[in-house]
């Protein structure tokens, strides 16, 4: 048996549809797909603990996850000592070795070396006074900086794509048995820069690289000053590297189906999170927890089994004890998800609340819970919002129901304090991710968190 897990960076849930990744869709109507999904942080550094090693960001200090050892196995890991052939593909640096992600993994194609882009912006970073015009200039003008390199590099986009990560990986699984294979695309993240083709399903014309990582860094940086037109733009350069991804995907399917392995193969579908276009005035995927960016799609298939649609509220760290669990491995107690698939069936979890961290020191005021029935609390940094999703599925800030709900509201606020306190203790016991500052900053710059 072999198990392929497909973690897109940045898909929307909303955006698996016929219309903009028709394959996909035909893959989810024909697996069990899960309608409720959720991420457990805002972005790659929170969601990654989460979906390789099924524990949370806030259990430790810094990022990524710690060195091997300490007693909390990694997925790949587990499945190594189980027999597997275990790979991992990916170009998102806080998903990869050097964040200690290539734990149990024989092959990990990451890319992680240090590029010409990253060198200039810690050169600028450390050369310039931040508040002078000269670095502001820079800042304002480093989507054309940002193009040069990319060219130079004889890349098509920032990302390497996600038909080179599908090579490698066919390659790669190619004359194994019972492989383990973990695919992590980042077409999706911006800057969206999609082959024209693709662009001109959803625009009237391309759009160049220069205007694409401009808008990127506007509606990311400076949303405010976007109008509805580049809105617009944006988001049909989205739906674009969703179609272009969506035919990579197919073709990763078709080639193991000609090699008689589709049919053997255990397949998670889902993604690290999702990215916002305009709502609550904002883009990217901000360290916030709007649905647009902490709800996700997922779908399972599991060989010769039944297909559903489960509308339970499940997490993104239940998938490595699920993927054990129809494996028929024993799962790690150390692990913090619960299974949501038994022998290929969809069943109801164990948790009501799902649990949404951020950031490498733990912040009270920085975090979030949202329960299986639809109430939400979110904790945006002094800002605090309760929402009723099943009558107010936009999160209308007019519809802010911590004074009128003080019931909900404490069951609520009682559950995430739990949940912090748990992690405090966690964190207490001096496990710790990567602590590398500098590092850390220059990754969170050239993914967009940071300016």
């Amino acid at each position: 048996m072999n198990v392929l897990y497909i973690t897109v960076d940045a898909l929307r849930a909303d955006h698996v549809t016929e219309d903009v990744m028709p394959f996909t869709r035909s893959f989810f109507d024909d697996a069990i797909e899960f309608t409720e999904c959720i991420a457990n942080g805002p972005g790659t550094p929170w969601s990654f603990p989460a979906l390789l090693a099924s524990r949370y960001s806030g259990s430790t200090e810094g990022f990524g996850i710690p060195e091997e050892g300490g007693g909390h196995p990694t997925l790949s890991e587990v499945l190594s000592d189980e027999g597997f052939s275990t790979g991992g593909f990916t170009d998102n640096r806080f998903a990869s070795s050097a964040y200690n992600y290539d734990r149990g993994i024989d092959y990990m194609y990451d890319n992680t070396a240090t590029s010409n882009v990253k060198t200039f912006k810690h050169f600028v970073r450390k050369s310039l006074d931040h508040d002078g015009v000269l670095f502001q200039s820079i800042l304002r003008g480093y989507h054309i900086i940002d193009n040069i390199f990319v060219s130079a590099s004889g890349k098509e986009s920032r990302f390497v794509r996600g038909g080179v990560l599908v090579d490698n990986l066919l390659d790669w699984t190619n004359e194994r048995n019972d492989w383990f294979t973990w695919l992590h695309p980042m077409d999706v993240h911006a800057p969206y820069e999609a082959p024209a083709e693709y662009q001109e399903m959803f625009l009237n014309e391309p759009e160049s690289r220069v205007k694409s990582q401009k808008l990127s860094r506007t509606a990311v940086h400076h949303p405010g000053e976007m109008s509805d037109e580049e809105w617009n733009v944006q988001q049909g350069l989205y739906k674009a590297e969703c179609r272009y991804l969506d035919d990579q995907i197919k073709r990763l399917f078709d080639s193991l189906s000609e090699r008689d392995e589709l049919a053997e193969t255990i397949v998670v579908f889902t993604a690290d999170h999702g990215d916002m276009h305009g709502e609550h005035g904002r883009g990217g995927h901000p360290q916030e927890f709007w649905e647009e960016v902490i709800r996700v799609p997922l779908a399972i298939s599991v060989p010769e089994q039944m297909t559903a649609k489960v509308e339970d509220q499940v997490c993104l760290i239940d998938l490595p004890p699920t993927i054990l669990s129809i494996l028929d491995v024993d799962i790690p107690r150390q692990w913090d998800g619960e299974t949501i698939v038994e022998n290929g069936r969809g069943k109801k979890p164990e948790r009501d609340y799902g649990y949404i961290d951020v950031g490498a020191e733990l912040d009270r005021e920085h975090a979030g819970v949202r329960r299986s029935d639809g109430w939400k609390l979110l904790r945006h940094q002094g800002d605090e919002y309760l929402f009723n999703l099943s009558e107010n599925p936009e999160e209308k800030i007019t519809e802010n129901l911590i004074n009128s709900e003080e019931s909900i509201y404490e069951k609520m606020t009682d559950s995430l304090d739990k949940h912090l306190d748990e992690m405090e203790r966690r964190r207490a016991r001096g496990q710790t991710g990567i602590e590398d500052e500098e590092m850390i900053e220059d990754h969170l710059k050239e993914l967009g968190y940071l300016e």
